[in-house]
């Protein structure tokens, strides 16, 4: 029984009318002057241009195109056009004359009859079947999964350039393609492939070496195999800026333990950015490239995520406290403050508090490395979505996990501070009511709180520099409260958690050191956020 291709080559012959439609439909514009004048029975190529071998090559590029067009349309009528190297063209038409050329040389026509294109082909086609031999009886041996796959890439490059992709039968006279045998064959290897990162889903620094590892399904190394790395910038609510970032693409190849050198893109928009690096192999590193080639390196591609900061440090900025005996609560001369507020000593160790909250774009780099299934929505509002703003709308166990994550990233301890330990930090070694002072937060508008006359919302932290204290924190203070693990006041069996600070939402009142309220820890609101502490090593 004829495969489709073979019937497809029949119907040229018998049916030249019908093929004669298609290939016209296929035509470029034609030349003014009307030198062409397609007749049914024959493949047409032509064109004009500046000069006589610039039109010719042209002509003979679109008579090949053309032709090989038409073949695929009878089994695919929405068959894109195939498209075929010069060398291709010329391999094809040799010494071939043009048909016609204008009187002043500048448009060149060529045509051919449809059954002497169609002997051409067959013979054509058998060359080119022989030439492909060598690499598919490598791809079909037990040679090593890099080989394998290398043959695989030079067959399909090949049957690509030649514009045989959906042409070219394993047999002459057979049934099975020899692109879609290869490609079928080649996926089950591809699948198997293990590609793994040395440092994935992390914060680094454009410096941090980046190894790709690829195995095969037996867990051994492949080794010259060659890969394609492509970086784009991630794509979430929250940015530094506006800027927009080309596609980084390069390609390695692994070494003998199936290794690869990845290097973060030294342009510098990649800088300070979440970004993306997807890994895959490359079969459609080629000029010539057809949709099942593709396919392949989608089915090999793996990803993974980073946030690239040129100084971590200054990103995540601590302060240190020191140490031991302090009295917490109220003090002597803060007439404002309740019963509730009393004073009590309490021994602290030494610690190390972050300058400011968790900012928008920190707690956005935690979901994306995280791969969370969702953002918090808050982050579409623009009254809230600065990337330096504080991070609100998290709950306790939000606020944990965040801090255990950071642990993780940075290879150090980070948590929630427990209310004595947020009280010493914001007083800075002073017996003051506020961060600041002892004055009032209206005077010299020292922090974001409800009427302060410049914000309505959460502002950028570090937006009130007269508010920061003698340790150099920022907004400790008013914008939003922040979660402690303590349960001031309360019974033990309480499960609700301490937040200090007072916010954007309170008066003046309320940005008090002392002063504090608890709340349930499942609470998620637009004005309470996260400060963490960060343990000191202990030196063995």
């Amino acid at each position: 029984m004829c495969s489709q291709i073979c019937k497809s080559r029949i119907k040229l012959l018998l049916s030249s009318a019908c093929i004669a439609i298609l290939g016209s439909g296929l035509t470029f514009a034609k030349p003014k002057n009307e030198l062409v004048k397609e007749e049914p029975g024959f493949h047409y190529g032509y064109a004009q241009a500046s000069t006589k071998e610039e039109a010719d090559a042209i002509a003979r590029k679109e008579l090949v195109e053309k032709a090989l067009t038409a073949m695929v349309k009878v089994s695919n009528p929405a068959a894109k056009r195939v498209t075929v190297s010069a060398a291709v063209v010329e391999a094809r038409l040799g010494k071939e004359k043009p048909w016609t050329v204008s009187k002043d040389e500048k448009t060149v026509a060529y045509r051919m009859k449809e059954k002497d294109w169609d002997q051409k082909e067959k013979e054509y086609a058998a060359k080119l079947r022989t030439s492909l031999s060598p690499s598919y009886t490598t791809f079909n041996s037990k040679a090593s999964t890099a080989d394998r796959l290398s043959a695989a890439a030079k067959i399909l490059n090949v049957l690509a350039e030649n514009g045989e992709t959906d042409l070219l039968t394993l047999q002459e006279g057979g049934t099975e393609l020899y692109a879609r045998k290869v490609e079928a064959a080649c996926l089950k290897l591809v699948q198997d492939l293990e590609i793994s990162f040395s440092v994935s889903d992390r914060i680094i620094n454009p410096t941090d070496a980046i190894v790709v590892t690829v195995k095969d399904s037996a867990g051994k190394a492949v080794p010259g195999l060659k890969l394609k790395a492509s970086w784009i910038a991630a794509d979430v609510p929250v940015v530094t800026d506006a800027m927009e970032i080309d596609e980084s693409i390069s390609y390695v190849i692994t070494d003998a333990l199936g290794n690869a050198n990845v290097d973060y893109p030294i342009a510098d928009e990649f800088k300070n950015r979440m970004t993306e690096l997807t890994v895959s192999t490359a079969f459609a590193n080629t000029t010539y490239v057809s949709s099942g080639m593709r396919k392949l390196d989608g089915a090999s591609a793996v990803d993974s995520r980073y946030y690239c900061l040129e100084n971590i440090g200054e990103a995540y900025q601590f302060a240190e406290v020191a140490g031991g005996v302090f009295m917490a609560g109220k003090l002597e001369h803060d007439k404002k403050a309740s019963h509730r507020e009393e004073a009590h000593e309490v021994e602290l160790a030494d610690f190390e508090i972050a300058v400011a909250p968790v900012t928008n774009v920190q707690y956005m780099a935690y979901s994306y490395l995280t791969r969370a299934s969702s953002y918090p929505e808050y982050l579409d509002n623009e009254n809230f979505n600065n990337p330096m703003q504080p991070i609100i709308y998290v709950s306790y166990e939000d606020a944990n996990a965040y801090a255990e994550w950071l642990s993780d990233q940075l290879g150090a301890t980070f948590r929630l501070p427990t209310e004595e330990e947020w009280e010493k930090a914001a007083r800075g070694g002073a017996e003051v009511i506020y961060p600041w002072g002892d004055d009032d937060p209206k005077k010299d508008k020292c922090a974001n709180f409800k009427g302060n006359g410049k914000f309505k919302y959460t502002s950028p932290v570090g937006s009130f520099e007269n508010g920061n204290n003698a340790l150099g924190l920022v907004d400790m203070s008013g914008n939003v409260w922040e979660w402690t693990t303590s349960q001031k006041n309360e019974k033990e069996e309480s499960v609700l958690r301490t937040v200090k600070g007072g916010s954007y939402m309170d008066g003046p009142a309320d940005l008090r050191i002392s002063n504090y309220k608890n709340i349930n820890p499942d609470t998620r609101a637009l004005d309470v956020g996260i400060r963490l502490v960060k343990d000191k090593e202990i030196s063995k």
